[in-house]
């Protein structure tokens, strides 16, 4: 998210102390968006998947995701091309109201991959579509809209609870402890930094934790995640000037009761992720290189030494390329890094000890970017913004 984004966010909040740089944190963004045509070498038999279009939906396009059961949900916003169009303002999005929907794909069984219909989750008069989505065992699929209350479907009944009393704010979500939802709230309307959210099933604040910004700096929190193994979270996070110096980033352990045992600011960490035995991936950008380091449960060194280091591409243009998501399969024995560019990384963990990496690439429409990707049998399916799209093609071997 933007620092104008984030801007505007905290304008709806009188008790605003700070105002954001601008350009810094929008050129990654843009040079992203500005690098359209496919990447290199596209894979083979790539088929593109892509929702009608409505005049309600124009503009809308197909964002982060999450599997379960053989069903791939994913936020719908209109986000990036409202900012296109209004020459770079985030707040564009919220001029005029639209639906709130959560795609999905079938990508098992026969027939798949075949694209369903939407759940529709529209609050009265909204106009910020969804972003994230985290499918949950207990049956309902969890949503955040950042401008607006975050809530959950259950996609069977059709079922739709709001959380209101939550606020504004919440971006990303991870499974977390027993049963509960971890999220990241990208800034507080308080003190402006952001927080790491633990909710129960229900959509109530279990503990929130606000991370501590150094002097001069505001922390925006982006992507977070749970380590079952040790009983901590890892949130990565802008850090946003309040004036004059360069936007910078860093990602941070918290244990259980908040406190912060464990800060890197290099490498960059981009995303992480853990399977339920404790068994982790974090994706790292450090120069030209992007690393994945695989974290396992009894590893005592402290971060950054933890885990082994695999290297994925050297050749990374840092940037214009941004490791989006990590998405495992149904067993928990492969995972996916997915980018920006259409590249991505196939990884066998079956044995953590000696992790396989098979990288692929997927045709890029235009100037959209690519955000979530599962694995499934022999094929990897990927959430395009280039409309409501999806890409399937076969897995790299």
């Amino acid at each position: 998210m933007s620092d104008r984004a984030l801007r505007h966010f905290w304008g709806v909040h009188p008790g605003a102390a700070w105002q954001p740089a601008a350009a810094a944190l929008l050129l990654p963004l843009w040079l992203a968006l500005a690098c359209a045509g496919a990447p290199t070498e596209p894979t083979a038999g790539a088929r593109i998947l892509t929702q009608a279009e409505t005049d309600e939906t124009s503009g809308y396009c197909a964002w982060y995701a999450s599997p379960r059961d053989g069903i791939l949900y994913f936020g719908q916003a209109a986000f990036w091309s409202a900012f296109r169009a209004a020459g770079g303002d985030p707040r564009a999005d919220l001029e005029t109201p639209g639906p709130q929907w959560i795609g999905r794909l079938r990508f098992e069984g026969p027939g798949a991959p075949e694209l369903l219909a939407p759940l529709d989750v529209t609050a009265p008069g909204a106009r910020s579509g969804v972003w994230d989505v985290l499918p949950h065992a207990n049956g309902w699929v969890y949503y955040t809209t950042f401008f607006e209350a975050p809530g959950r479907v259950h996609p069977e009944s059709g079922a739709v609870e709001r959380f209101t009393e939550l606020g504004h704010g919440l971006n990303e979500l991870a499974h977390g402890p027993d049963g509960a939802i971890v999220a990241s709230r990208y800034g507080g309307p308080d003190t402006g930094d952001g927080s790491l959210v633990v909710l129960s099933e229900e959509g109530r604040i279990l503990a929130e934790h606000v991370l501590e910004a150094e002097p001069g700096y505001v922390v925006a929190t982006k992507s977070v995640a749970w380590d079952p193994a040790r009983d901590e979270y890892w949130v990565n996070a802008d850090l946003v000037p309040r004036a004059g110096a360069p936007v910078r980033y860093d990602a941070r352990v918290i244990d259980a009761r908040g406190r912060e045992i464990a800060r890197v600011e290099k490498p960059e960490i981009q995303f992480m992720s853990f399977r339920p035995d404790g068994v982790g991936v974090s994706v790292e950008a450090e120069g030209s290189e992007l690393w994945l380091r695989v974290l396992q449960p009894g590893d005592a060194l402290p971060m950054p030494q933890r885990g082994r280091r695999v290297l994925l591409d050297d050749s990374f243009h840092a940037g214009a390329d941004f490791a989006q998501d990590v998405q495992w399969d149904a067993g928990g024995q492969r995972a996916v890094v997915m980018r920006w560019s259409g590249r991505f990384h196939s990884v066998d963990l079956a044995d953590p000890a000696q992790p396989v990496v098979r990288t692929g690439a997927l045709r890029r429409e235009g100037a959209g970017l690519f955000y979530s990707a599962v694995p499934s049998g022999g094929e990897i399916c990927a959430t395009l913004c280039a409309g409501v799209s999806v890409v399937c093609a076969p897995a790299p071997r």
